[in-house]
């Protein structure tokens, strides 16, 4: 009798097994394969950054105001946290004595971190210049005062200064930003919404217009 019933729960036990096999070889081969995508993926987002923005300064005459962002990510990690700089500036374009004068409002150099959170998509051809076909991961930017700070005595949160969206279309290496909060009551002279795209040594790239059009260094004095 007892030898019946050890054999009916190890018979149970076994179904069970069979059972729970394939699901657990089915969660191990997808936390694997993802951890292999991810880093794949996280491989591509270092590199330059750059896009023309809504400008803030508002012209007085008829000269034209440009504006814009040169973005530089790097030492992103296995988990999608990176961290980087970028360069914000606007510059007025006039006339002036018969020649072209570029005239800095804006320039400004601010630290940041952030993290893009990775997501396995289905497996098929994208059209890179199609937003809609293109695979879309999102995440937070975290602008700061300083990252060199003492950490044995603050936190990162008390060198917060704003926190952006973050949406990623990674066929066209494209990136949109948009403002969620302010963290200090000082007023923070960067757009509210920006949209860079990565650069890849094309002549028609937003980053070496913006070389010479908003960061051109022959300019009048303000």
């Amino acid at each position: 009798m007892i030898i019946c019933i050890f054999l009916a729960e190890f018979e149970e036990i076994s179904i069970l097994i069979s059972i729970l096999t394939p699901m657990i070889l089915l969660i191990w081969f997808y936390y694997s394969q993802k951890q292999i995508l991810s880093k794949n993926y996280y491989r591509e987002i270092n590199g330059i950054y750059a896009g023309f923005t809504k400008p803030i300064y508002k012209s007085l005459n008829d000269s034209g105001v440009n504006s814009g962002i040169i973005m530089n990510i790097r030492d992103i990690d296995n988990q999608g946290y990176f961290k980087g700089e970028f360069d914000f500036g606007e510059t007025e374009i006039k006339n002036q004595d018969n020649r072209v004068v570029y005239n800095n409002k804006i320039d400004g150099i601010h630290t940041f971190f952030g993290e893009l959170r990775y997501k396995i998509n289905r497996d098929k051809k994208r059209h890179p210049f199609k937003p809609k076909e293109n695979r879309i991961y999102s995440g937070k930017l975290y602008i700061v005062d300083r990252l060199d700070f003492q950490f044995e005595k603050y936190k990162i949160e008390d060198y917060l200064s704003a926190e952006y969206s973050i949406i990623h279309y990674r066929e066209m290496q494209t990136i949109i930003f948009t403002l969620i909060k302010k963290y200090k009551k000082k007023r923070l002279n960067l757009p509210e919404t920006f949209t860079l795209y990565k650069s890849v040594g094309f002549n028609f790239e937003p980053y070496k217009s913006l070389k010479t059009i908003v960061f051109n260094k022959t300019r009048a004095d303000n």
